[in-house]
């Protein structure tokens, strides 16, 4: 069975980054596991922060664009 991704997008006032299921928002802290949605691929990475929000998938740091929305799967 293929799971569906959620939104995940930056919340300003919270400053942090938020799941958006159904009419409610989660957020999510440092340390957080999920998968993020590339394309048709999953990829399992870790929720960070230093300077900036970014991931860490595979030994690869990526960060995070806090205008942009991302698909992930909780």
């Amino acid at each position: 069975m293929m799971r569906r991704g959620v939104e995940m997008r930056y919340d300003s006032q919270q400053d942090r980054w938020v799941v958006v299921l159904g009419n409610r928002e989660y957020g999510l802290h440092c340390g957080e596991y999920f998968q993020l949605l590339v394309g048709k691929t999953n990829i399992a990475c870790r929720l960070e922060l230093d300077s900036e929000w970014y991931v860490i998938m595979q030994d690869v740091r990526l960060n995070l664009k806090i205008q942009e929305t991302y698909r992930v799967i909780i």
